[in-house]
């Protein structure tokens, strides 16, 4: 009786073992770890003030330009609280004010027939 005791105990530590070194068991853990890795979103590039007031100009000319109402979208204050150096809004007013006049006269041409 006293043998059968030593056998079971020696037989679970080395199929314990067997299985931790398990070539099958290593590749499926390696692909586990791997895969949350490789789904992780990417942290979006950080825009300068000068590129998001340019974003911004754009986006808000074209709309105006479409529809033939000058400075109705225009409006880079409404962003002044978002910058805590004066700076920085400045850089951001002066890109978006460049960047709305530029979009706004590339779609405006149609609202007056005696423009080219």
């Amino acid at each position: 009786m006293r043998a059968k005791r030593i056998i079971a105990v020696m037989a679970g530590p080395l199929a314990a073992a067997a299985l931790t070194f398990s070539p099958v068991l290593t590749a499926q853990a390696a692909a586990a770890t791997q895969a949350p890795a490789a789904s992780a979103p990417q942290a979006p590039e950080a825009q300068s003030p000068g590129q998001r007031g340019g974003t911004d100009g754009r986006a808000a000319g074209a709309k105006d330009g479409k529809r033939c109402n000058w400075g109705t979208s225009e409006n880079p204050e409404a962003k002044k609280t978002a910058f805590k150096r004066a700076k920085d809004y400045k850089a951001y007013e002066d890109a978006y004010e460049a960047a709305y006049l530029k979009a706004y006269e590339e779609s405006d041409n149609a609202c007056d027939p005696n423009e080219d």
